[in-house]
């Protein structure tokens, strides 16, 4: 997996329990420039840690 994808994938996990809530525009702004500024190495890491604690292991 590419570190785009890994970011892409990442911030689609810790976005999926926030859908359909309101108000949440600028903290998924801020969310999204924390992981696209995160190196590749520590979003890949994180995302296998979120995998893991998640049960989504692939």
């Amino acid at each position: 997996m590419t570190g785009t994808t890994a970011k892409a994938h990442l911030l689609d996990l810790l976005l999926e329990p926030l859908r359909g809530s309101t108000g949440l525009y600028t903290y998924r702004q801020e969310l999204m420039l924390q992981v696209m500024n995160m190196p590749a190495l520590e979003v890949k890491d994180r995302l296998k840690d979120l995998q893991r604690r998640n049960g989504l292991e692939s």
